[in-house]
């Protein structure tokens, strides 16, 4: 999966292809996510799934 950030609404995400618009905001200011933007991306998605894991956040 690539992930790509949107430059109006900052949203960073996971798309399986090259996209051209933002599924948060729907606007067409998406690029490639940097080296930094992937790393944020991914701590968080690590942080998420402890709080699922402890009950934090109902999971599904």
């Amino acid at each position: 999966m690539n992930l790509y950030t949107c430059d109006h609404c900052k949203y960073t995400f996971r798309y399986p292809l090259k996209t051209l618009a933002c599924p948060d905001c729907g606007k067409e200011a998406v690029r490639p996510a940097t080296e930094k933007e992937t790393a944020d991306y991914y701590a968080m998605q690590r942080i998420l799934q402890e709080e699922i894991r402890l009950g934090l956040y109902a999971a599904g």
